[in-house]
């Protein structure tokens, strides 16, 4: 929590549902052929500014 007492980003991505949602989304990103996941993470970055995940960063 930071000092307002709102949930920080690892708070958030720690909750079943958070946890959930990123195991659907890997699965379905799994199916892909490599030139369709370099497109969903280019999508990802330009609406979130950060691109792939650290722990995927280097792959495709």
């Amino acid at each position: 929590m930071d000092e307002a007492g709102h949930p920080s980003e690892a708070d958030v991505a720690a909750t079943a549902d958070a946890r959930a949602g990123r195991a659907l989304v890997e699965a379905r990103v799994a199916l892909c052929t490599p030139e369709e996941q370099a497109a969903f993470w280019e999508a990802v970055g330009r609406c979130f500014g950060g691109g792939k995940p650290p722990e995927i960063q280097g792959d495709a």
